[in-house]
């Protein structure tokens, strides 16, 4: 006994001292995790380190405590930031939490840990100096503080004072420390502490600097009483810090930093918010402009950095113009004027912005009036870098948007002066001041002020289309062409009326023509127009003063009143098109005011001269051209016609033999080459096309031809054995199949580049595509609409084969969605079942071609599809068609759709996109019908491949959770689909008992689980069918004890089983294998055994051969050398080598 209890004492004290030593590491490892750059883990480290030391004895924590103190002190003269940081937060952290730290014991440890040297370098007498004050700082700021005595206070204040001394970059970090201190002071506290410091800042202006500056201000906020009139003049020489007097030197200091890192310095922010509430603000301001008028990057960013502050504090919006000074909005303009690329100052950008952030904000604010903005709008002309001149112009009021486009008008007339521009006006500034003014004529505030918005565009019509006359304004030819542009597309205005766009032109012409006679065109405009030109102009004018002078303007009279005046300004900027233009319109408006649509006459009707005359201006590239069709189509749909559709359809049909850019006054021979180009184009097309329909098919032979021709093979049933195949041979048939693969493989769009005129006509038909999606949108005839969804369809199917093509197959796409969500048409004439039947199949005869453009427009087929179906529905709700019409139109439509499933589950090369029977099937049509019992049957069918069978699935499920349709008539439903569940049901069972009968027979788990899922589905639909539900309870329990699901199969197998109100846990029964399994499989296994052998003989044997084969080669050619014998030079050289 005695002995086992000295073992016991022995093994006690040794654990002590493991666990000893394993606590010494902890702290240590501690030590160590304070320096890591990671903070959370330095956080940690600290954390860890303070509880060790608070949990342990008096004894024990003495020692620990003292090196611990000690450590961290040493540690803060580290020369690494992020060790500093950690040691700190560490050193703060321990003197909270240990009372018995004292004053003594810090400066104790300072003095001994960290003393400057001799030997010691700069670089490390400076890491002392830092330690130094952190450790000093570190006290400051916790409780020790509050115990310290008056002298303790004074030793650290005074360490502080003469250690910042050594370093110029010290005193800040010592100031700051101080100043938080005077937060928690009291009066007596903080009148001891002025005592100590204020040395540091009594001096003359001359001799402060930007650090002992901000200990001034920290003084001053905290006890003004301290530095007074008095105290200030005697020291610094002026009455206050901020005045008249000091303002130069408080500016000079301000702008002399020692290095950059002084641009975050806090008396920047002390400095602004002081003179957001002084009345000395503008004197200052300007006293700091006048340091600004050479470039100097420093300086600019400290402007920038006061200002923000400024704009962020100042109470007064009218002071705001006046912060943003001269020199400086001169050299940040120029800034931005000039750099560019590798120039660019990233920090000097993201102080602008913050700055223009801050003065956005401050526009923005109550009571703030476009006076302001607009001054702070011509100090910022033209190049604030930013988004800012329009931020600010959009929070303008009406008087504001007037105020400044007079300013704008000023520029552009060159009569304007603002503080950044030293000289007159570049043409590039002026111009930039006329898009503004434009811009601003589709300002919300100025909304409903046509005749103020009339005034401008007449300014830009002077200016751009008449000489200067009698001391005008006299620009140049150049700024004249560009301004000329610049007001016709200020012609593009955004108004919500189209009479108001009449007023406003029919205004512009009426002034045109008050200044315009046949003898004065040379004389007054900078480009005369012809003659003849100028007739057509006169008559344009009278036509318009005619249909003016009508009190109804409404309908087709305000259509072509618009295009008239529009289209007479267009023959002072390309008079050919306007002329061309207005003839046409005048036979047009003639053919409307007598009614010729009913004439006898072949020519043409006048809509489809409109479509014309509208397919021929949006050829050009001209957005105001473009605009004015948007304008005014959508009053034209109504008379709309079939053949004027098929003339739309017709550009974008790109089986069109004419190329629609093509112009009819092209010479012949032009006509020739461009003939041979279509040609040569059409036959590309076509021959691609045909290549993309039979690529498959043509693929299939060549690989059949490939493998039969260079194996002998007669059938597909004789297979290729790769062992038994030569290497000749075996290279002849790779060739044959690379062949095959290169020559058949699909060109799906990569050509080469897109020629220019290519280019130019896929942009125009993208614009034509404008047409057609207004027509759609101004609720359109049924039968024009199925008449648009075939030709938008080939035109996809042609974007999709060429790459280059991808502006217009997104605008297509975009179209055939707004078509195929259409639900209310204009009339149902002309539609009935023939139709809809004979489109249905068009479009899914599109699943018959190639495979990669059916798959890349599946859902455009698909859509088209069910908007057909919806078409018909339509018809049969009509009161007007018969129940007859009813029943063979829904059984016409529905037997289509029946044989093309039928086509899907059964046919392998049926390439009709899946995701249409996903869509039909979730439609509310009574055709859906007849696809269900189709799904059952598919469900268990032998002829069905296995992942159709899913699909099958799937579809039923989306059916029986389609609510919106079952709840129309469920009654209904149930017994039309009574006999098709009861076979259904039966077939469950069954699987599932064959399942749990052969365990070994193995089946698709996501099969079971779509199952699961649809009996889940068909379980809760409202159709509540009546099954014995109890059976397929049973069978499926006791299939899922026999197998092991993974996480989906059993979610879906424990959904099923909640909704059949049966408990989802199941013993699971051990496998039982069959002695004929075993038998079996020992079968196999000896047969693999002996063919894995016979062919381990055949490789043998094959290797022998090619042995023997080598050798006697090599024989062949080592004859006549067997008499050399090298056996003694092979000694030689290894004796060298050993040597």
């Amino acid at each position: 006994m005695a002995s086992d209890q000295h073992v016991e004492e022995v093994n006690s004290s040794e654990n002590a001292e493991k666990s000893s030593r394993k606590l010494e590491k902890t702290i240590l490892d501690s030590f160590t995790g304070l320096v890591n750059p990671n903070e959370k883990t330095r956080v940690k480290s600290g954390v860890s380190l303070l509880r060790h030391l608070a949990e342990n004895g008096a004894e024990e924590n003495k020692t620990e405590l003292k090196y611990a103190l000690g450590r961290i002190i040493r540690g803060l003269g580290s020369s690494t930031v992020c060790a500093r940081t950690g040691f700190y937060t560490a050193l703060v952290g321990l003197i909270n939490v240990k009372d018995d730290v004292s004053v003594e014991d810090v400066l104790g440890h300072v003095e001994k840990e960290l003393h400057k040297a001799g030997s010691n370098t700069k670089g490390e007498n400076a890491d002392v100096c830092v330690g130094q004050i952190l450790t000093c700082g570190a006290v400051m700021r916790s409780k020790l503080w509050s115990r310290c005595t008056e002298e303790e206070q004074k030793k650290l204040v005074e360490l502080l004072l003469k250690t910042c001394k050594e370093r110029i970059y010290l005193s800040l970090v010592a100031y700051t420390f101080i100043a938080d201190s005077f937060k928690a002071m009291e009066e007596k506290d903080f009148k001891r502490m002025f005592h100590l410091i204020k040395g540091e800042f009594s001096k003359p202006w001359a001799e402060q600097n930007i650090d002992s500056l901000y200990l001034l201000l920290c003084v001053k906020n905290k006890n003004p009483s301290y530095v007074k009139v008095k105290f200030l003049e005697k020291t610094v020489g002026t009455t206050d810090i901020i005045c008249p007097a000091s303002l130069e030197e408080l500016c000079s200091i301000l702008t002399t930093i020692p290095r950059v890192t002084y641009l975050k310095h806090p008396v920047y922010e002390m400095i602004g918010m002081e003179l957001a509430t002084s009345e000395h603000l503008l004197a200052f301001v300007q006293s700091l402009d006048s340091t600004l008028q050479r470039p100097n990057r420093n300086k600019q960013l400290i402007a920038t950095k006061i200002y923000s502050v400024i704009l962020r504090s100042v109470q007064d919006a009218s002071l705001i113009p006046e912060v943003l000074t001269k020199n400086y909005i001169r050299q940040s303009l120029n800034y931005f004027k000039t750099s560019k690329g590798k120039d660019k100052d990233p920090e000097f950008e993201q102080s602008m912005s913050k700055l223009f952030e801050t003065l956005l904000q401050a526009l923005r604010r109550e009571g703030v009036g476009s006076e302001t903005k607009t001054t702070v709008l011509k100090k910022l002309l033209f190049y604030p870098g930013t988004k800012l001149v329009q931020q600010i112009t959009a929070s303008l009021d009406g008087e504001g948007v007037k105020m400044l486009a007079r300013v704008y008008e000023g520029v552009v007339a060159g009569t304007e002066r603002i503080d950044s521009q030293d000289n007159h006006w570049l043409n590039n500034d002026r111009l930039y001041a006329a898009h503004l003014l434009v811009k601003l004529l589709n300002h919300a505030a100025v909304k409903s002020e046509n005749e103020w918005k009339t005034q401008r565009l007449v300014f830009l019509m002077n200016l751009s289309l008449f000489k200067a006359v009698n001391g005008g304004v006299n620009i140049g030819s150049e700024l004249a062409g560009s301004l000329k542009a610049a007001f016709y597309a200020a012609l593009d205005l955004k108004l919500s009326k189209l009479e108001d766009l009449q007023t406003i032109l029919s205004s512009l012409v009426k002034e045109l023509n008050s200044k315009l006679t046949p003898d004065n065109l040379e004389l007054l405009l900078r480009s005369p127009i012809e003659k003849e030109h100028f007739t057509i102009w006169l008559e344009a004018t009278e036509v318009v003063a005619k249909i003016e002078k009508k009190k109804k303007r409404s309908g087709l009279k305000s259509v072509f009143l618009t295009l008239f005046l529009h289209m007479a300004l267009q023959l002072f900027n390309d008079a050919k098109l306007a002329s061309d233009s207005l003839q046409e319109l005048f036979l047009c408006y003639g053919r409307t005011r007598k009614n010729h649509e009913d004439d006898s006459n072949s020519d043409p009707a006048w809509i489809e001269v409109v479509t014309d005359l509208f397919l021929n201006l949006l050829s050009h590239n001209y957005h105001l051209l473009r605009s004015l069709i948007r304008n005014v189509f959508p009053h034209l749909c109504p008379y709309m016609t079939p053949s004027t559709i098929h003339q739309i359809l017709s550009v974008i049909d790109p089986r069109n033999e004419v190329n629609p850019l093509s112009t009819r006054e092209e010479d012949s021979a032009s006509s020739e080459e461009s003939g041979d180009d279509e040609s040569d184009e059409e036959s590309e097309s076509e021959d691609e096309e045909m290549g993309d329909e039979s690529v498959n098919d043509k693929l299939r032979m060549a690989l059949h031809k490939a493998l039969i021709s260079n194996n002998g093979y007669q059938t597909d049933e004789e297979s290729v054995d790769l062992d038994q195949l030569g290497e000749e041979e075996g290279e002849k048939l790779d060739q044959a199949l690379a062949e095959a693969f290169k020559q058949y493989r699909p060109n799906h769009g990569k050509r080469k580049k897109q020629s220019k005129d290519q280019e130019t006509l896929t942009h125009f038909r993208v614009r034509v595509l404008d047409l057609v999606e207004i027509y759609l949108d101004s609720t359109p005839s049924m039968l024009l609409t199925l008449e648009v969804m075939l030709p938008l369809l080939q035109a996809v199917e042609f974007s999709i084969r060429d790459e280059h093509q991808k502006p217009l197959l997104d605008r297509l796409r975009s179209c055939l969605k707004k078509l195929s969500s259409l639900k209310k048409f204009s009339d149902t004439n002309g539609v009935d079942e023939a139709v809809l039947g004979t489109l249905l199949k068009s479009l899914l005869e599109k699943g018959t071609k190639n495979s990669l453009i059916v798959q890349d427009m599946g859902v455009q087929i698909s859509d088209c599809c069910v908007f057909v179906i919806r078409c018909s529905d339509i018809l049969m709700s009509l009161e007007t068609t018969s129940k007859k019409e009813r029943k063979h139109l829904r059984n016409a439509i529905a037997g289509i759709l029946s044989e093309e499933l039928q086509n899907y589950f059964h046919k392998r090369d049926c390439l009709t996109p899946y995701v249409l029977f996903k869509n039909c099937i979730q439609l509310t049509w009574d055709g859906i019908l007849d696809l269900v019992p189709l799904l059952l049957s598919y469900v268990f069918s032998e002829e069905v491949k296995p992942f159709k069978k899913n699909q099958a699935l799937e579809l039923l499920k989306l059916f029986y959770s389609n609510h919106r349709y079952l709840d129309i008539k469920p009654v209904k439903i149930a017994e039309t689909l009574v006999e098709h569940h009861r076979s259904f049901f039966k077939n469950v069972n069954d699987f599932f008992k064959a399942l749990c009968e052969n365990p070994e027979k193995t089946t698709k788990e996501k099969f079971v689980s779509s199952l699961f899922a649809l009996l889940s589905a068909m379980k809760t639909s409202r159709l509540s069918i009546e099954n014995n539900w109890n059976d397929i309870a049973s069978n499926v329990r006791d299939y899922r004890s026999f197998v092991t699901f993974s996480k989906d199969a059993k979610t879906a197998f424990n959904k099923l089983c909640n909704h059949l109100g049966v408990s989802h846990v199941v013993q699971v029964k051990p496998k039982v294998i069959s002695s004929s399994s075993i038998s079996e499989n020992e079968g196999n296994t000896t047969k693999e055994k002996v063919n894995k052998k016979k062919k381990k003989t055949k490789n043998k044997e094959r290797l022998k051969l090619k042995k023997e084969a080598k050798e006697l080669r090599l024989n062949s050619l080592s004859e006549g050398f067997k008499s050399l014998d090298f056996t003694s030079a092979t000694n030689v050289e290894i004796k060298k080598r050993r040597r």
